[in-house]
C-alpha cells in the first residue's frame, strides 16, 4: 500500500517495538499512524503473515508514560539484500491501548502542524515602517 492509499497520515517517530512472539529483542519503530506502523529489526527475523501479534510499543518522546499494548497484523515484510535487517509493516487492530494510540498520533499531528507554523513565522521577514 503506498502513501496515497493510506487512510490516515503517517508520522516519522522513534520507539521500541517488543513482540515476544517475533523476537526476544525489540525492533525499532520508524513511523506510525492510527492504522499501522513500520518496524525495523537490525537482524533477520521471520514473521507468520497469518498471525496477529501482541506488541508493546514505547515511544521515545513519551517513554515516561510507559508502553502501549497493541494487536498488530503483518502486511508486508522486506529483508535487506544481505539478510542483515528486516522491515515489517503492521496494521494495528482494535486492542487494549488503541485509544491511547489515537491520542498520541493526534498529538504528533498537532506538533507537526505547529512546526510548520513556526517555520513559516521564522522564515517571514517583518518590516517596521516609521
Amino acid at each position: 500500500m503506498n502513501s496515497k492509499e493510506r487512510l490516515s497520515q503517517r508520522f516519522d517517530d522513534m520507539g521500541r517495538f517488543m513482540a515476544a512472539d517475533i523476537c526476544a529483542l525489540p525492533g525499532i519503530l520508524e513511523n506510525i499512524s492510527r492504522e499501522g506502523c513500520k518496524i525495523c529489526y537490525q537482524f533477520a527475523v521471520s514473521v507468520d503473515m497469518d498471525t496477529d501479534y501482541e506488541a508493546k510499543i514505547t515511544f521515545a518522546r513519551a517513554a515516561s508514560e510507559g508502553y502501549l499494548t497493541l494487536l498488530c497484523h503483518p502486511q508486508w515484510v522486506k529483508e535487506s539484500e544481505d539478510g542483515k535487517t528486516t522491515e515489517i509493516g503492521f496494521k494495528i487492530l482494535p486492542s487494549t491501548d488503541y485509544s491511547r494510540l489515537a491520542e498520541y498520533v493526534e498529538q504528533l499531528h498537532i506538533d507537526s502542524t505547529s512546526d510548520d507554523l513556526d517555520n513559516e513565522i521564522s522564515d517571514s521577514v517583518c518590516q517596521i515602517i516609521k
